[in-house]
């Protein structure tokens, strides 16, 4: 199945990863893969949950700083006797992340192995200007280089995304 997959792929992307095209449809694939893995993440990651976690541990700093600037012995005894709540807290909202995380690697890694077997990571894509000249990278390099910004791109696309449609509604 795997391989049907690959060869299929291989196929279909052929015709647009040779000539004037191929950086560009290298780069498209590149952040349709990492819209992928932030899709999937935000599936499995209970975002909401993560938002009241924070609130309410902020709120509990807030009090925490407000008693010591006062220095109110009492209200200090009374917000340190939740110091044990707050830190479970914080250990579920480290859960939740580290969750996300596992998985945006996992989706990330099988993407990458995908994209290598069908494109072939040798593959040259694009030429890369260098002091010594122009270079061709090939698609593993490629892959890796937009990846250092990648991320942030279409996270921070997905929020403005998000943004606009809980405005719309």
């Amino acid at each position: 199945m795997y391989a049907e997959l690959v060869e299929a792929l291989r196929r279909a992307l052929e015709p647009l990863l040779s000539g004037r095209v191929a950086a560009l449809t290298a780069t498209a694939l590149i952040y349709l893969s990492f819209a992928f893995v932030r899709a999937i993440s935000s599936l499995v990651v209970n975002r909401e949950k993560i938002a009241r976690i924070e609130a309410e541990v902020n709120e509990w700093e807030e009090r925490r700083k407000r008693a010591i600037e006062a220095r109110d012995r009492r209200m200090y005894e009374r917000v340190m006797r939740e110091r044990s709540r707050i830190e479970r807290l914080r250990w579920e909202m480290s859960k939740e992340r580290l969750k996300g995380s596992i998985v945006s690697l996992i989706t990330w890694l099988a993407l990458f192995k995908l994209l290598w077997d069908a494109v072939g990571g040798g593959r040259p894509v694009v030429l890369l200007p260098l002091p010594t000249g122009y270079s061709k990278a090939p698609f593993f390099t490629w892959f890796i280089l937009n990846s250092f910004w990648a991320g942030a791109l279409v996270d921070k696309a997905w929020k403005l995304m998000k943004g606009l449609l809980h405005v719309e509604r």
